[in-house]
């Protein structure tokens, strides 16, 4: 596998989920090794998309340096999702726009202009021994395996909401028809507690999946596909796993993942070098 960046910039308006304030964001081309870089276009201070620079937040993917960001998952997912291993990202607020909530104009406009390969090798990381983390109920587990799989299983039926686990393998699907469509959600009981909280003051119905306490969807249209929640969190979880700014080899398994534990998984992962070969 070569590294890649887009061939022509690309950008996005829209508002910040959480903090409800409209934002700007492009994405250009970037030289090889340069990684995934955020740039505020109001500072020109910069932070790297890895995971050691995630801070701890349990509704979105937050990363913190010289700059700080927050709902990076769904670009960084369209842009792994994509094979994308380079570009710098100007963002004139420190949130990304939620656009419709899920990765897909990210995809749509990433194809549109087109992806370059360069001429320099992207380094890959295969899971040579198994790593889990539990969380209660909750667990995560990183094993060997000779592609990139993500399986999530999620409970909402306190919620009223039915699932299935669901598996996608990027040896065999395509992210941008199976995985980038899929919008973040939430249940319409919980929406008094985000609103005194001063959390989500972006979201709607055009941006997120709103249940009832049936499960059913309040959005116009319903849901894009069966299973679309667990869909989203296959998203997130990708690009959660983006951060560890290697292809991955392995197999990632969840019970009702979150951005923490993803982040968690990952520092445990590469706490031990015996868990993982580089090459």
């Amino acid at each position: 596998m070569f590294q890649s960046t887009l061939k022509d910039s690309v950008t996005f308006d829209g508002v910040g989920v959480h903090s409800g304030e409209p934002c700007h964001a492009k994405i250009c081309p970037a030289e090889k090794d340069t990684g995934i870089i955020f740039t505020n276009t109001k500072t020109r201070k910069q932070v790297r998309a890895n995971y050691k620079n995630v801070a701890n937040s349990a509704m979105c993917t937050k990363l913190v340096g010289d700059t700080t960001v927050s709902t990076v998952e769904h670009v960084s997912s369209a842009l792994y999702g994509l094979h994308v291993t380079n570009a710098i990202i100007e963002v004139d607020n420190d949130e990304m726009p939620i656009l419709d909530g899920s990765a897909l104009e990210y995809v749509k406009k990433i194809s549109d202009v087109g992806i370059e390969m360069q001429m320099a090798p992207r380094k890959a990381l295969k899971i040579t021994k198994m790593v889990r983390l539990d969380d209660g109920e909750k667990w995560i587990t990183l094993s060997p395996a000779e592609s990139l799989s993500i399986s999530v299983n999620c409970d909402y039926s306190s919620k009223g909401l039915k699932t299935e686990p669901l598996k996608f393998d990027f040896a065999e699907g395509d992210y941008a028809t199976e995985i980038a469509f899929a919008r973040t959600f939430g249940f319409f009981e919980d929406a008094e507690f985000l609103k005194k909280n001063h959390l989500a003051l972006g979201a709607s119905l055009d941006n997120t999946v709103v249940f009832d306490k049936c499960g059913k969807p309040l959005n116009k249209g319903g849901l894009r596909a069966v299973n679309e929640p667990v869909r989203h969190k296959i998203l997130d979880a990708i690009g959660d796993l983006a951060m560890s700014e290697f292809q991955i080899i392995g197999k990632y398994e969840a019970y009702c993942p979150s951005h923490k534990l993803n982040n968690l998984i990952l520092r445990m992962l590469f706490s031990d070098a015996r868990n993982y070969e580089i090459f």
